[in-house]
This record gives C-alpha cells, sequence and structure tokens, in this order.
C-alpha cells in the first residue's frame, strides 16, 4: 500500500478524533368513462411512428414504452401497477426510507434503517463484519428488500441477510497480491457483483473469483474509489478520489470520462451515486470555493456541476444516496461524521442547505459510511 492511499483509509476508519416529474396525463377520448369511471382510453387518431401512444415523447426521447400512455420519462411512478412509468429503469419504487452503514469505535458493524423523517426504524447487528460499502442484492431482476453486499473491514466482500448473518466469500487482504484494498461496491441489474481497487475495476462472483476488467496507475493517473451503477443501463460508474470519473458496461468496455488532476484538483470525494433522473453525483469538497457540496458529472461537458453547497469545516461528509423521482429538484442524502456525532444530512436541490435528517447522540461513537435508498424496486431489462 502507498502512501497516497493512507488519506484514504485514515478518513474512513478514523485514524484521528474527528470521524469522519410531474404527471402528464394520456389523451382521451371524448365521452369515455371506463376503468370504474375514470376516463383512461387514448385517442389514437393522431398516431405518428415517433409518438405511438401520443403521451408526448418518442422512444428516441426516452419512451421506454411507446404503446403505453402511462409509461413516458415525465410521469411519476405508480408504485402498485408492475410498470416503469418513469421511465427510470425501476418498477414500482417507493422511497420509504434509508439503510446506512454504522461502524462503532469498537470495530461493531451495524446496518441501520430509517425512515422518510429520520426515525430509527431498525439495528441490525452484523457484527463481527464492519461495513463500509454497501449495495442491494440483485435477484431475478429484482432488488432484495433484506439483502445486501459490503464491503467488509476494507479487506473482504462479504453478503448480509436479514438476520444480521454475515457471510464473507472474497478475501483481499493479502496485500502481497492486492496493492491495494477494495472499496465501492455495486450491484447491476443482472446481478452482477462489482468492486473498485485504488487500481483495478472487477467483477466477483459469490465463490469469491474475480474478474479483472479495467487496471490503471493508481498513484499517477486515476484512483478509483467510489462505485454506483445505472439501473436503466446497466453501466458501472467509477469515481476518482480526486475528480476523475470513468464508465464501464460490458458491451462498450471501460472509458475514462475526465482524468483527475492529482496536483491541482478541482474537488475531492470519497464516493459516488447514481440518480434516477440519469445523472451520476457525488458529495464533495470544492477546493477552488472552499465548501462541501454535491456535484452533477455533465457527460456533454465531461466536467463537475456544483449543485449545492455548504460551509460547515467540522464535518465530513462520507457516501451519498439520492432520491430523483422529482428530477427538478431531487434529494441528497450524505452521511457524515465529526468528533461524537453521526449524522444523514439532507439537502433539497436548490437550497444550498445541508439539514441533519438524523445526528445521533453524543455517546455513539463511531462512524457512519455507506448508503443506499430503500425501495424495494425490480428492475427492467437493461
Amino acid at each position: 500500500m502507498t502512501l497516497r492511499t493512507l488519506p484514504i483509509l485514515c478518513l474512513l476508519v478514523a485514524c484521528d478524533e474527528v470521524n469522519t416529474g410531474f404527471g402528464v396525463g394520456p389523451k382521451d377520448t371524448a365521452g369515455d368513462t371506463d376503468n370504474g369511471g375514470i376516463d383512461t382510453s387514448v385517442d389514437t387518431s393522431g398516431d405518428t411512428d415517433a409518438d405511438q401512444d401520443d403521451d408526448g415523447f418518442s422512444p428516441e426521447q426516452g419512451d421506454c414504452d411507446d404503446a403505453n400512455p402511462r409509461v413516458s420519462p415525465a410521469r411519476d411512478e405508480d408504485d402498485s401497477d408492475d410498470l416503469d412509468n418513469d421511465c427510470d429503469g425501476k418498477v414500482d419504487e417507493n422511497f420509504s426510507g434509508l439503510e446506512v452503514a454504522w461502524v462503532e469505535s469498537s470495530g461493531a458493524g451495524h446496518l441501520l434503517t430509517f425512515d422518510t423523517i429520520g426515525r430509527v426504524e431498525a439495528d441490525l447487528s452484523i457484527s463481527p463484519c464492519a461495513p463500509f460499502f454497501l449495495d442491494h442484492v440483485v435477484t431475478d431482476g429484482a432488488q432484495v428488500a433484506d439483502e445486501w453486499i459490503i464491503n467488509d473491514g476494507l479487506a473482504y466482500l462479504a453478503h448480509v441477510d436479514g438476520k444480521g448473518t454475515c457471510t464473507q466469500f472474497a478475501d483481499f487482504s493479502d496485500t502481497e497480491v492486492y496493492k491495494f484494498p477494495p472499496y465501492g461496491v455495486t450491484v447491476t441489474p443482472d446481478g452482477t457483483i462489482y468492486v473498485v481497487f485504488g487500481d483495478q475495476l472487477a467483477t466477483v462472483t459469490r465463490d469469491g473469483t474475480l474478474t479483472q476488467l479495467a487496471s490503471w496507475n493508481a498513484e499517477e493517473e486515476f484512483f478509483g474509489l467510489g462505485l454506483a451503477s445505472d439501473p436503466l443501463t446497466g453501466t458501472v460508474g467509477v469515481f476518482d478520489i480526486y475528480g476523475g470519473f470513468a464508465t464501464y458496461h460490458p458491451d462498450e468496455g471501460f472509458t475514462f470520462q475526465v482524468m483527475p488532476n492529482f496536483d491541482a484538483p478541482a474537488i475531492y470525494t470519497l464516493s459516488g451515486s447514481h440518480g434516477d433522473d440519469g445523472n451520476w453525483y457525488a458529495p464533495a469538497f470544492d477546493f477552488n470555493a472552499g465548501s462541501y457540496g454535491v456535484v452533477k458529472f455533465d457527460m456533454a461537458t465531461t466536467t463537475w456541476e456544483m449543485q449545492d453547497s455548504w460551509s460547515d469545516e467540522d464535518w465530513t461528509p462520507f457516501m451519498l444516496a439520492v432520491d430523483a423521482s422529482d428530477d427538478t429538484r431531487p434529494e441528497f442524502y450524505v452521511t457524515a461524521s465529526a468528533g461524537e456525532y453521526q449524522t444523514v444530512w439532507r439537502i433539497v436541490h436548490g437550497t444550498n442547505v445541508a439539514d441533519h435528517l438524523y445526528i445521533s447522540d453524543p455517546g455513539d461513537r463511531g462512524s457512519f459510511y455507506g448508503i443506499v435508498l430503500s425501495d424495494g424496486a425490480s428492475y427492467t431489462k437493461p
């Protein structure tokens, strides 16, 4: 492990005292009162090849089912009709809270479940595992509500079930074999588990088999740290600590979208996430502005754009989850730690304010790390 790795590990394991849409209805024919008196029929007399269901969107404009007017990028999600109403790759998702990795100062690991107003609904002890990064298990195209894949202690990958049983299935603790430890993990809609090290991206099977997909020079080129995936396309996003960003897709391979500047970085980040609005986000420190914030990656210009920023040097942001079901006003949830406290920030886009959705009692030492939404979604086929 090189000296460049040490600042990252200090932040992650707390080396010092700072622990760190609107709905668019279908065009109805006059006088129809089907569906229990609710008019839902569609006038198809004006159909064209560009927009078969007359909902205002063609397939080229993002309509993922042009034969159904209840499906388009402008629809709100109905969580009971088995449709991907808003064309974000998820079926019947319903944001119902957050799941957060908590590692006590003693090393004891927990997965906490928060409801939408910041109350702790469940505290699942998973000791002796220590969760840092995490994602939901995906089986048969659906998230499993009470199973997770975690990075255990920056040395192993493990499976956690709803009873708190933590089973390691991949061992990366041998520093003679692995120059850098594993960091971010993500599970794509087809159930594939991805892991990023400082110097490589790989897939890992539940029998521990690692397959390298891409590698790079972590000391001079790119330092992979955060990982997320797009449920619509299956694309994996790789976040570099100093603002670099790369993508991988089995059909397209690995692509560096932007390279970091190690000597004069613009931002500093430990993680990243993908929003239902199709964008990649990261919690970051902006070196130029001297403030924290949430940045969005613009694929057209290959640059990071600040979305909301704030100044609070006492809190170090770690991981991010994004609820972008309303793509005009996404909400960002960030884990952070300082001294004796852990918190989950809630930032509503456009406010530039990081409010505490939850803040711990002063005696709850340790740190919050990985965070994911609880939405129970199934995935559409990428």
